[in-house]
């Protein structure tokens, strides 16, 4: 784990996607209370772990996009005595026993730590999107992406990102391709409201769940990028 910011930490892994390896980042804020809250769990290892217990006790367990429960139960199991946040979609797909569900009103339990906003009306996603007030940090899950520029395209990944990833909109700094296509957003006037809201939250940096974290003009791209939806 590496340390970005006041009280707050990330951890890189990766999965498979379609043969290719898609990285990760999962999240950790050391709260007001000293509680943890863990947003996007990876895989978890005994390493792992005793990185976390240096920084305190899990307290809270954040899956906020339906795409990303593959190591939820085991984070659960690991750590019985968080609580577990989750969106919509992912007890259809998790055995979970106790959780809350991320939705529009629920009660801020992470009042001065965070401020969120819930994607309306976007079922493919259901993505709740957070600000770290102390650390002026904007943090996503698939939201919005970021990867690099590649010149090389060498290899079985180079080859996978240059014919399949790049041309369905992974590429650069992204909005995930398919908020792109119309019919995904159910309620259009609300998913304004809900990118109007976090442009008013004073972020300086994205941290992203796939790809490289914007650190630089983050709310300037952030504006770029979704003013699409805007108009």
């Amino acid at each position: 784990m590496r340390q970005i910011g006041e009280n707050i930490w990330v951890h890189e892994d990766s999965m498979q996607m379609l043969g290719a390896p898609l990285g990760l980042r999962m999240t950790i804020v050391r709260l007001s209370n000293g509680g943890l809250w863990v947003h996007s769990p990876t895989a978890l290892s005994p390493q792992l772990q005793e990185g976390i217990a240096a920084l305190g006790q899990v307290a809270y367990l954040v899956a906020a996009s339906n795409n990303h429960s593959k190591w939820l139960q085991d984070w659960c199991e690991a750590y019985p005595e968080a609580e577990v946040y989750v969106s919509a979609g992912i007890p259809c797909k998790v055995p979970l026993t106790h959780y809350h569900i991320l939705q529009p009103g629920m009660e801020n339990v992470w009042a001065g730590d965070f401020e969120w906003q819930s994607m309306p009306s976007v079922p493919l996603f259901n993505e709740t999107v957070f600000y770290h007030v102390p650390s002026q940090s904007l943090i996503v899950t698939d939201f919005i992406q970021h990867y690099p520029e590649q010149d090389d395209y060498a290899g079985m990944v180079g080859m996978m990102t240059k014919y399949v990833f790049e041309p369905i909109g992974f590429k650069g700094c992204c909005v995930a391709p398919p908020l792109k296509m119309g019919f995904t957003l159910k309620d259009k006037p609300a998913f304004k409201r809900f990118i109007s809201h976090i442009e008013a939250w004073a972020f300086t940096r994205i941290v992203v769940t796939h790809g490289t974290i914007i650190e630089d003009d983050a709310k300037a791209i952030f504006q770029d990028l979704t003013r699409r939806f805007l108009q």
